[in-house]
């Protein structure tokens, strides 16, 4: 009990430190059964902020140890945990395999909780596939369930997850109250993991929106929160977000470089990561880098696609930058600021030598902008078409010095 305690408020060594205990009276007293539960809530710990390699082999014990005695529940929420391993480490597909099996069982049992949390985990991986619908399908289901178990804390994860699809679809004003609402929950429960998911959301709408001042103070609040949690990356993850969306091009620099050092420790998946890190080098003027940094980078998520399309154009591959920006319109799962960085790249490489595909991927990225009202998106677009028409550029001067140098560079 103090260890989930302990978990549930971000102390992660003490967590750590009372299940080894807990593990190792277990393993003296034979009890293999209370055993294979201290294993699957340690290897529980290590999902978030610890070492991923280490959860699977805590947990594939866990498992195994449940199966031999016939514990069909503690078999289950094993290889649910273990469904979030692969998730968190990019293997979309065995998270996949991992969750139907965890759910086979936990319907065999009629185990609402347990089914609930591996619909939870569903959402996550159809979002994080880009598949907005099914996600919001399967996490109003997830949080409605949890509602009717009583619980808290489910209700408001799938309230920051759908505030996450709101975000990304352009409705900011959706997504800061969902966010907000989850924000209270999890800051009353004292849970800063949750803290820190709700905040995700949180900040990027209130950029959005132009509540720039608030966004800020999010900012700094994930930055506290990174300061207070050990190895975990997802508080600077999300700081480092916000501060590319702001154009803080230094700091954002010096943040993404702090959360990929901290998830690399862990072994989860950090393209997101290191795309953040390539579009803060694109905000300080060292393309080169962000190109070099972008090729180390796995998969083909459109963000990477746009960051990439915007760092070719910057050292003057204008083909490769065009290529990559067709390759973001084409795509069903880019989000609006996807094709917003992808047609200011394409506007750039072509503007010295093919003026009239410039000034028409600079009106397509108008046109994404004002169909969502993205403030941040809104002046970058609209100097991009002032640049390419030789018009006034009246709306530079209200861009973060990182977006002005990317323009500055561009045109």
């Amino acid at each position: 009990m103090l260890a989930v305690q302990a978990h549930g408020l971000g102390d992660l060594p003490t967590a750590r430190r009372e299940l080894d205990a807990s593990i190792g009276i277990f393993r003296d007293l034979g009890n293999d059964a209370e055993l294979a539960i201290s294993l699957a809530d340690r290897g529980f710990c290590e999902i978030f902020g610890g070492s991923l390699d280490q959860a699977d082999v805590l947990l594939d014990e866990s498992e195994a140890l449940a199966a031999r005695l016939g514990d069909r529940r503690s078999e289950a929420w094993a290889g649910e945990h273990k469904a979030l391993v692969a998730f968190l480490s990019g293997d979309t597909e065995l998270a996949a395999r991992r969750l139907d099996g965890a759910t086979a069982i936990f319907e065999e049992l009629g185990d609402r909780s347990g089914l609930s949390w591996t619909q939870a985990i569903k959402a996550f991986l159809a979002y994080s596939e880009r598949r907005f619908d099914d996600a919001e399908t399967l996490a109003v289901g997830a949080r409605t369930e949890a509602l009717k178990l009583g619980e808290r804390w489910g209700p408001a994860m799938m309230d920051s997850l759908v505030a996450s699809i709101r975000l990304w679809s352009g409705k900011f004003v959706e997504a800061e109250a969902l966010s907000r609402r989850s924000l209270a929950t999890f800051r009353e429960l004292g849970d800063r993991f949750g803290t820190v998911q709700s905040l995700a959301p949180h900040v990027r709408s209130l950029v959005a929106l132009g509540r720039f001042a608030e966004a800020e103070r999010g900012m700094e609040e994930a930055l506290a929160l990174s300061e207070t949690a050990g190895s975990i990356a997802l508080p600077a993850m999300v700081a480092a977000g916000t501060a590319v969306h702001l154009g803080f091009g230094e700091r954002a620099l010096v943040i993404s470089e702090l959360a990929l050092e901290r998830i690399k420790e862990t072994g989860a998946d950090d393209s997101e990561v290191q795309t953040a890190l390539a579009l803060a080098l694109c905000q300080v003027g060292r393309a080169d880098d962000a190109v070099g940094q972008l090729l180390a980078v796995t998969g083909s998520r459109p963000y990477t696609t746009s960051v990439r399309a915007l760092a070719f154009a910057l050292v003057e591959d204008g083909e490769s930058a065009v290529a990559d920006a067709d390759l973001v319109a084409d795509d069903p799962g880019a989000t609006y600021l996807d094709r917003v960085i992808a047609h200011v790249a394409a506007a750039g490489a072509l503007s010295a030598d093919d003026e009239a595909g410039a000034v028409e991927h600079a009106a397509r990225a108008v046109a994404v902008a004002e169909s969502v009202g993205d403030q941040v998106a809104l002046a970058l677009t609209k100097a991009a078409q002032a640049r390419v028409t030789h018009a006034p550029d009246v709306w530079s001067a209200s861009l973060g010095d990182g977006w002005r140098r990317v323009l500055d560079d561009l045109f």
